[in-house]
């Protein structure tokens, strides 16, 4: 055993929001990210509050994915709405995107308290491209 401190790390929540969205995207059926609107209301809720007393590491959305993350009690919370595809049962995309999320964030070092997955759209996929276009 060595006698050099061991020097810990603070994960803040725009890191666990960026390892949702990372396990979102390589997520196979999940078409896209998208902003579930009671998410979007209860941001600005916090937005508003937190305007009036700081709050340290209210919670984090990433910008382009709306993954919503918040640290509480040394716990994490993920909320993450998405579309999926429709040649696949969307309940099962939702569980297996569940499961990566809580795996993602346990390979950190988080304790995960809830990961809440929101199915906004069910579609089908994107047609490839012509060859030529």
């Amino acid at each position: 055993m060595t006698e050099r401190p061991l020097h810990g790390k603070l994960i803040g929540s725009s890191v666990i929001a960026s390892v949702a969205a990372r396990a979102a995207r390589e997520t196979p059926g999940i078409l896209r990210l998208g902003p579930p609107l009671g998410q979007l209301l209860a941001r600005v809720r916090s937005a508003a509050r937190n305007t009036l007393r700081r709050v340290p590491d209210a919670g984090y959305r990433t910008g382009r994915d709306a993954v919503f993350a918040a640290v509480s009690g040394g716990c994490a919370t993920v909320d993450v709405g998405v579309a999926t595809d429709a040649r696949l049962s969307a309940l099962e995309v939702a569980a297996d995107l569940q499961e990566r999320i809580r795996e993602a964030l346990h390979r950190t070092g988080v304790s995960v308290g809830s990961v809440n997955v929101t199915i906004l759209a069910i579609e089908e996929p994107p047609s490839p491209a012509a060859p030529g276009r």
